[in-house]
This record gives structure tokens, C-alpha cells and sequence, in this order.
């Protein structure tokens, strides 16, 4: 049972995430659990331009208040099986601390389909297995291009209560895991940040996916729509004298 003194003070903060945080539509939660983020060692850096994190194989994107920072990890049971992770930390008045951890890898396009309700249930639950003493609640939802599948639970660090938050977005080319967890004193700030990364994930629009392509891949392609109107140009007296 959550303390009451650690737990009170942050119910504006977690209607504010919920309400504002689509990944969470339709959650619901115990009145009154704080929201505190943690995770590596790595912390912000006081810049105050905000940062994207798309890799060039992700269908998806994170945008940060600051530079976040990437490590090599390995999987313990294969150390051939390498991914960057990357992480962004802060902390607030030494007593609150935001931590957010992102990876995403490129997947087969086969796969999507095998990512049901309960297939990406269970993935959360076993990303967070080592994070997480009690489940809240989980959410799934699918798009056009998308699943998306979240968990909120309560977590340790230490002998204080956090709150856990698992995001996992599958496209048909990419997967995004999202980790992030409060711990600490509430702090408006700190219930503001965790707010804003939330809410800045999403399925990059055509725009963002084109913007994101190698300069020769971008011409390759501004030829090809050249060509093309350069068709439609060539093609419409054609029409005019038939309708004549």
C-alpha cells in the first residue's frame, strides 16, 4: 500500500498525464499515485532545444527537452544480439527524478500481424517483470499503421514506491518500446515532463518519414513527381483535343 504522504500530492499530475496522453485514453487509476521518472545514470544535458529521437529505421518518434543519451547494450542470453538504447534523465530540487528509456529496432513486415492484444500484453509484462511489484492497469489500441499497448504499475527503487509507465508501439517496419519512472517528491515540473515526452510519441507523418530519407533517395524521388507532372502536362491537350 502506497504511504499516503508519498501518494496524495501528485493526483493533478497523473489526471493531467492521463488526460492529455492519448497512449492512455480510457486508464484508469488509483486516486492519488505520484509520478516520478528513473532509469540509467545518463542525465540531461541543460540545453533547452528540444531533440527528436527517430533512428533512420523507426516508424515512430520521441521528442525530448533536451540531447538524450545512447548506449550500446547487449542481450545477456546472446551477446551477439546488440540494440542502442537510448535514455534521458532529470532531476528536480534533488528530490524528483524523470527517467525515460526508448529503443527502437527495425522488424520484418511478417511479424506485425502476430502482435495481438495478448502477444503485446505479455511483452509489456515481461519488459517489466523486473521493474514492476504491481500492475495497474494496460491499454491496447490499433491504427491504420500502428498497435500501440501500454502498462502502469508501481515499481521500487529503493524503499520508495514508484510509478512504472511501458509504452509498445508495432509498425510494419519498426517496433518502439517507451520505459519511464517516477520516483521522488511530487513536482509540477517533473509531472509536466513526463506529460510532454508521453505525449510527444507518435507515427511519423508522410512529411516527417520523407524528411528523414538520404539526400539522394529525397532527389530520386523529387524526379520521379517532376516526371510525372511533366506526364500530366504533356497528356492534357491530348484530352482537350478529344473532348474538341
Amino acid at each position: 500500500m502506497l504511504r499516503n504522504n508519498f501518494v496524495m500530492p501528485a493526483q493533478a499530475g497523473i489526471r493531467r498525464l492521463i488526460g492529455q496522453t492519448p497512449a492512455f485514453a480510457g486508464v484508469t487509476m488509483m486516486a492519488g499515485v505520484t509520478l516520478l521518472l528513473l532509469f540509467p545514470k545518463a542525465y540531461a544535458e541543460d540545453s533547452k532545444t528540444p531533440v527528436t529521437y527517430s533512428p533512420p529505421a523507426c516508424d515512430f518518434s520521441v521528442t525530448f527537452p533536451s540531447s538524450p543519451y545512447t548506449a550500446r547494450k547487449c542481450d545477456e542470453a546472446d551477446e551477439k544480439k546488440c540494440y542502442d538504447m537510448t535514455s534521458y534523465t532529470k532531476v528536480y530540487d534533488m528530490a524528483s527524478t524523470v527517467n525515460f528509456r526508448v529503443v527502437c529496432n527495425a522488424i520484418d513486415d511478417s511479424i506485425y500481424k502476430h502482435y495481438s492484444a495478448e502477444v503485446m500484453e505479455a511483452t509489456l509484462r515481461a519488459m517489466t517483470n523486473r521493474s514492476v511489484v504491481q500492475t495497474f492497469d494496460t491499454t491496447y489500441r490499433t491504427e491504420d499503421n500502428y498497435k500501440q499497448a501500454a502498462l502502469i504499475g508501481e515499481g521500487k527503487s529503493g524503499v520508495l514506491p514508484t510509478i512504472y509507465i511501458a509504452q509498445l508501439w508495432i509498425g510494419h517496419g519498426s517496433a518502439l518500446s517507451v520505459e519511464a519512472e517516477m520516483i521522488g517528491e511530487a513536482h509540477d515540473d517533473a509531472d509536466k515532463l513526463l506529460s510532454d515526452v508521453l505525449k510527444s510519441v507518435h507515427y511519423l507523418t508522410d512529411e516527417e518519414r520523407a524528411a528523414k530519407l538520404p539526400k539522394d533517395e529525397k532527389a530520386e524521388n523529387e524526379d520521379k513527381d517532376d516526371d510525372k507532372k511533366e506526364q500530366k502536362t504533356e497528356e492534357k491537350p491530348e484530352e482537350e483535343k478529344k473532348t474538341e
